[in-house]
């Protein structure tokens, strides 16, 4: 395997966007890999050296106000989704495109990251080959019931006063997500409550762009995750109303480990074998 290649590219308003590049010899494709809430693009390097390994090149991407990111979010630093959505998804895609010599290109994403690759599906579809949702579901309330509903009823009311007194929304102390831009914060409080996506300052419908997606999704998720439960997980797969999709539900005894939100990350050898034949499947077909 080779080592990550550090880059930068221009993510906009002066960002400077961190990507940690893993080339492969002999690439059967490249993948695009977005983070969670609040994690920085480290807690990822086994996923993406597996996939590597597999034969993927992967663009990792360093999540705003976090990791090797520049800016910290703050009363003068602020963003949403319409950020990484209008500016950093975008020139990674062209970016990695001109480096995969007519391969296909696959947006992944883990929980927040698979939001992004969602909506990014629908404004950038046809320059995507394929989806990979990983632990990703829907914040809405109604995806939840008892204790982890009444949860999120109050993180709700929290996020517009605590991030207007602050200036960020403060996930370290709250025990949800990390530090994290106030913008950002009301665009997943909206989708918490609606299960409708919005990006502040971006126009278009996005979940109507979603639902006009026809090609492949692949949704991956876990069976002892209390973030992304059945009914959460569905709440985003069903905007795919044009695509095919394919669910595979992981459990412990496939990962060989706990089948949580976050450990397959560091497990990712059942994860990586799946993505791979999906992959293969799709070729097969071209």
């Amino acid at each position: 395997m080779k080592a990550a290649e550090q880059i930068s590219l221009p993510g906009g308003a002066g960002y400077t966007l961190p990507v940690n590049w893993y080339p492969t010899e002999s690439a059967r494709g490249s993948v695009i890999l977005m983070a969670a809430l609040g994690m920085g693009a480290r807690f990822y390097q086994p996923l993406a050296q597996a996939l590597q390994a597999a034969g993927l090149n992967v663009a990792l991407l360093e999540q705003r106000g976090h990791g090797d990111s520049p800016w910290r979010p703050s009363h003068r630093c602020d963003w949403g989704f319409r950020e990484p959505l209008v500016n950093e998804i975008p020139v990674t895609l062209d970016w990695v495109k001109s480096r995969s010599s007519g391969l296909p290109v696959y947006l992944m994403g883990h929980s927040l990251g698979g939001h992004y690759s969602a909506m990014a599906a629908g404004v950038y579809g046809e320059q995507i080959d394929g989806i990979i949702l990983a632990a990703c579901g829907s914040p809405w309330v109604g995806g939840f019931t008892g204790t982890t509903r009444r949860k999120l009823v109050f993180l709700c009311a929290m996020i517009p006063p605590v991030s207007a007194l602050l200036g960020y929304y403060p996930g370290d102390k709250l025990g949800f997500g990390g530090r994290e831009a106030r913008t950002l914060m009301q665009d997943w409080r909206a989708l918490a409550k609606t299960n409708r996506y919005q990006a502040n300052g971006f126009s278009d419908d996005l979940d109507c762009g979603i639902a006009q997606y026809s090609g492949p999704v692949l949704s991956l998720s876990l069976a002892d995750d209390p973030f992304a439960p059945p009914a959460s997980v569905d709440a985003v797969v069903d905007k795919f109303i044009a695509a095919s999709v394919s669910n595979v539900l992981l459990d412990e005894q496939t990962l060989g480990d706990r089948a949580d939100h976050f450990r397959w990350v560091r497990s990712p050898a059942a994860t990586v074998e799946l993505i791979i034949c999906w992959h293969e499947k799709l070729q097969s077909r071209t």
